[in-house]
């Protein structure tokens, strides 16, 4: 079942997520929405601010590998699926939207921590 993480919706966070995928959906969300060294305890938790200021298909180039990469490395339990993006052309701002998966033997698990 695929999942669509859309920065461009503001989400309420959730302390006490009821399953697998609700946790993994929040935690993709602030992951993409927050930049590196935002995060006092995990300076590398958010996307790189290397594509600011790049024209936008330069910048969508670079924020796809940084999302594969930050993805890997703080959230393993999703596989991503598809990668797009809203831009605005007129004020410089891209936001991803990213379908992911959560993996299969976290399906429909309920979260008990």
């Amino acid at each position: 079942m695929s999942i669509v993480v859309d920065t461009t919706e503001t989400v309420d966070l959730n302390i006490l997520p009821t399953t697998v995928e609700e946790e993994v959906i929040q935690n993709l969300w602030l992951l993409y929405s927050s930049l590196e060294y935002d995060c006092p305890l995990d300076r590398g938790l958010g996307m790189k601010a290397d594509y600011i200021d790049r024209p936008i298909e330069t910048a969508k180039a670079l924020a796809t590998s940084d999302i594969y990469e930050k993805t890997e490395a703080y959230e393993p339990r999703a596989e991503i699926v598809d990668i797009s993006f809203s831009a605005d052309h007129e004020n410089g701002i891209l936001k991803p939207i990213v379908e992911v998966e959560v993996n299969g033997e976290y399906d429909n698990e309920e979260y008990t921590e």
